[in-house]
């Protein structure tokens, strides 16, 4: 599934672009049907809050707007395919949310690309207010504040490249339909990080490896914070790894995590693996990096 991530502030443009990035995918698909050249048998498929029944109003609330990132990751998961586009029409302004968008595409071998509809807030103001209440305001106050939390993608980002960027306000400047082809078409996706590739085990303790070594992340991290209660690194030594150099870090955050919180996390992991055997080297991996990107989103 090539995965097409857009971002930019709200009433930015960022429909209208990603609606005219879906008729120009399927117009060049339609042109390869009945020939063998790569694509000709891909399709497209597009999510946006308004499909997902995420209103505006829920990026008032922390809680909710968690539990539509939520939504929004399980419709790309579910759609996941190498013929697939998948485009991602909302703000994804959180740099994390991004990172994880990306891995999802880096674990299954399929190309990515973030689109950032760019204009200014001003512009934006001045849109949405020409919008009728029928269509969806999304009102000045909710603007500006996300606005201010707003985390630009940086191409210098492995999870932000390749960045395509559009100037919505300019009637002249639109996304090159050949580059965006090429970049997830014709070019091979990056290999998955050797802790997201996921094996079978032949062993039968697999469950009781599963819970002794997320529980001992889970104690690294609680000594850890007895001597700094927030932010700083985890070291994680993989003593089960045949590379006796290879060292793990959970980035903690800069605000305090509670043991519920990391208890609830583990779980999940937990839950998550317990009906798919990975091999027992990749338990801690695999775990590090799903704490990593949990807490970085939370």
């Amino acid at each position: 599934m090539p995965l097409i991530v857009f971002t930019g502030h709200p009433s930015s443009g960022k429909t209208t672009v990603a609606k005219k990035l879906q008729a120009a995918l399927q117009s060049k698909i339609d042109s390869l049907k009945g020939t063998t050249e790569l694509g000709h048998n891909y399709s497209v498929i597009y999510h946006s809050d308004k499909t997902l029944g995420i209103p505006h109003e829920t990026y008032f609330d922390s809680g909710l707007e968690k539990h539509a990132r939520g939504s929004q990751m399980a419709a790309v998961k579910r759609d996941i395919s190498r013929t697939n586009f998948v485009i991602l029409d909302s703000l994804t302004y959180i740099k994390g949310f991004r990172y994880q968008l990306f891995c999802e595409a880096k674990g299954v071998l399929t190309p990515n690309c973030v689109v950032y509809v760019m204009n200014p807030v001003d512009k934006c103001l001045e849109w949405d207010a020409a919008k009728t209440p029928e269509s969806a305001q999304w009102g000045s106050k909710i603007i500006e504040q996300l606005a201010m939390r707003y985390e630009e993608p940086n191409e210098s980002n492995r999870w932000d490249s390749p960045l395509f960027s559009v100037v919505a306000d300019h009637a002249e400047d639109s996304l090159s339909i050949d580059a965006i082809w090429e970049a997830l078409v014709l070019k091979k996706a990056p290999p998955p990080n050797a802790a997201t590739i996921v094996k079978t085990t032949s062993g039968n303790n697999f469950l009781q490896e599963l819970d002794n070594q997320t529980q001992q992340v889970i104690q690294k991290i609680l000594q850890h914070q007895q001597l700094a209660p927030i932010g700083g690194q985890v070291l994680v030594s993989d003593s089960k790894s045949k590379n006796s150099s290879n060292v793990l870090y959970v980035e903690m955050p800069s605000s305090s995590v509670s043991i519920a919180q990391l208890q609830r996390i583990r779980r999940t992991y937990v839950t998550l693996n317990r009906m798919r055997s990975v091999d027992v080297e990749r338990i801690t991996p695999l775990f590090v990096d799903y704490l990593n990107r949990s807490l970085n989103n939370e």
